[in-house]
């Protein structure tokens, strides 16, 4: 009977060590100034990654998290978008990012999702 207990138990525990999970995805979440907004996707700013480390003048791509780049479609509204991006972002006191690095890109292009003051700046631009 102990025996049956200690094989039923292994048999629990043994495919869990073999089974790799892959890593999870980092999460980049940062705090932000906006120093200007470059088109209607793409806006600077600078980062503060803690511990009083701050990267200066980071271009930024918003992130559309159905195609994972800007489309064809909001490029056409650019003029739009920049005039809501500078109601949204402009004057705010709160700005929190979360970044995506583009794999595929050289040299390395970010793609950045966007809170203002509790909006998120990416739905609102749709």
């Amino acid at each position: 009977m102990r025996s049956l207990f200690c094989l039923f138990l292994c048999s629990l525990l043994i495919p869990s060590f073999l089974c790799a999970e892959e890593p999870a995805e980092p999460n980049y979440v940062f705090r932000a100034e906006l120093v200007r907004i470059v088109d209607g996707n793409t806006v600077s700013m600078n980062l503060d990654l803690g511990f009083g480390v701050w990267i200066h003048k980071q271009n930024l791509t918003l992130f559309d998290e159905d195609k994972g780049g800007p489309d064809e479609a909001s490029k056409a509204k650019n003029g739009q978008r920049v005039a809501k991006m500078r109601e949204l972002l402009q004057g705010s006191t709160d700005i929190v990012i979360k970044t995506v690095r583009d794999k595929d890109a050289s040299p390395p292009r970010y793609f950045a999702t966007i809170w203002a003051d509790g909006v998120k700046v990416n739905d609102e631009l749709e």
